[in-house]
């Protein structure tokens, strides 16, 4: 007997799509809806193994598919063709021909909505424990319980959220439940953003909507890190690593492995072992990854935030497991370009032609994603793979490769 099918798609943003239609919003801090969110499903395909089925929602291109080969990773694929707005599991649905072809697979989503449990035919966790686990309410709630450091506070009306910013004296960071990767977060540094985070918030509240998010001291951090775990149906779970994050302000833009200075993961995974136990009360089994912080003064604060669903910092620990294979470390890194008029992700996989990765113990880099990159530019996601202590200089020689190929990165990424 044949092992079935592993199916692999996804809808990234997923936190949207949990979050209740009767919650008040924080004001929005520009940008809006990403494009490239739609198109990161291609990410996906750092979690195949030899066999396995990719759905994406956009054709990837034959340049990216080549740079994934070169690194080793094997997959088959089908791309829908760009179907519209929803999820891709919705359209998956409504494919008949692709229904019969993955009839009886397993199906390995990003996250679990709705339609992806209907998809897998109620085979993963119910969508709506997942989408209360994966709030910062629970979260939050769940290291009051267990005693840990770090507690912020769940206000549900806008007089609550203005009493617990001041008792903070402004050094408060305000989270809508289903904030994700910086959006959705606000720091309240002074009476004036408090006044206006007020007033945009009343004005929802007499619309009928109402008030839930977590207020949290804003910590003086030394470094972001993230602990990732894999639990099982029957509460059983492997802790499979750390990864330290690089930001910039609150948002996600590259992880590596933890040095074992950083913290003692054996600690770690211990300190955090009861998150588990709770998940599967809840009735969630799956990819878990913890977002923590190591503070100035050498306290861990060590449940931030929990994602459970794929992340990017458990995919970065799969790059790391194939690196170490070949004696290299693996990174994840993400590259935001202006491009001109008729550039494409291929004039950047071209730059990297004397430092592609190859798949062996030589270093390199390999693009991940962009498809869909296009003038006037966007996001991608590549993988630097070089040896333990090496990634600052390889960042710098990707930059220069990037520059001398006539592309323009945006801005740079500080080390946190």
């Amino acid at each position: 007997m044949t092992d079935p099918l592993v199916v692999r798609l996804g809808t990234f943003d997923a936190e949207s799509r949990w979050r209740p239609t009767d919650l008040a919003a924080l004001p929005a801090i520009g940008g809006g809806n990403d494009p490239a969110v739609d198109a990161m499903d291609e990410l996906l395909a750092g979690f195949c193994d030899p066999g396995d089925l990719l759905i994406t929602r956009r054709p990837m291109s034959t340049v990216v598919q080549e740079s994934l080969a070169g690194m080793g990773l094997q997959f088959d694929h089908l791309a829908l063709g760009d179907p519209g707005p929803g999820p891709i599991e919705q359209h998956v649905l409504a494919d008949q021909a692709i229904m019969s072809q993955i009839h009886g697979s397993t199906i390995a989503p990003y996250a679990v909505l709705p339609e992806t449990w209907t998809l897998a035919e109620q085979l993963l966790p119910a969508p709506e424990v997942v989408a209360q686990v994966n709030s910062k309410t629970w979260s939050d709630d769940l290291v009051r319980r267990l005693g840990l450091p770090g507690a912020g506070q769940v206000v549900r009306s806008t007089d609550e959220l203005v009493d617990a910013v001041i008792a903070l004296d402004f050094k408060a960071l305000i989270k809508d439940p289903y904030g994700v990767s910086g959006r959705a977060l606000l720091e309240a540094s002074s009476p004036g953003v408090l006044k206006a985070i007020e007033r945009v918030l009343r004005k929802q509240v007499d619309n009928g909507l109402r008030v839930e998010l977590v207020v949290q001291e804003k910590f003086r951090k030394q470094h972001d890190f993230s602990g990732h775990f894999h639990l099982d149906r029957d509460g059983s779970w492997e802790f499979l690593g750390v990864q330290q994050m690089t930001n910039r302000g609150f948002r996600h833009f590259g992880s590596s492995p933890a040095s074992p200075s950083l913290i003692d993961q054996g600690w770690y995974a211990e300190a955090v072992a009861e998150v588990m136990p709770a998940l599967t009360e809840a009735g969630y089994w799956g990819p878990v990854g913890i977002d923590s912080m190591l503070l100035d003064d050498g306290t861990v604060i060590p449940v931030l935030e929990i994602n459970a669903r794929q992340s990017l910092g458990m995919l970065a620990i799969r790059l790391d497991r194939q690196a170490r294979e070949h004696g290299l470390t693996g990174h994840l890194w993400q590259l935001e370009l202006n491009l001109a008029p008729g550039e494409s992700v291929e004039n950047l996989i071209g730059a990297f032609g004397n430092i592609r990765y190859a798949g062996t113990a030589q270093p390199g880099v390999t693009v991940l994603n962009g498809s869909t990159l296009a003038s006037p530019g966007g996001r991608v996601h590549v993988a630097i793979f070089c040896a333990a202590g090496e990634i600052h200089r390889w960042r710098q020689r990707l930059l220069t490769d990037v520059i001398s190929a006539g592309l323009t990165p945006r801005g740079m990424t500080d080390a946190a």
